[in-house]
């Protein structure tokens, strides 16, 4: 992902990053999941990261389908 990918997806509203790693799990687009996740852990909540909790929270759900 490049820089200015990488700043437009963090500048999404929170919902829609969620749903989108969501989509990409279920797309069985695992890498791409876990390289969007460490992006994520890796950038302060206030820069548009997502806390630990939540992104399990995509996890278990994305668990309870399969």
């Amino acid at each position: 992902m490049t820089t200015k990918e990488k700043k437009w997806f963090l500048s999404l509203d929170e919902d829609k990053k969620l749903k989108l790693l969501q989509d990409m799990l279920e797309d069985e687009k695992i890498e791409m999941a876990f390289n969007t996740i460490k992006i994520l852990l890796d950038t302060p909540v206030t820069e548009g990261g997502i806390s630990t909790e939540k992104i399990q929270i995509t996890f278990e759900c994305y668990n309870n389908l399969n």
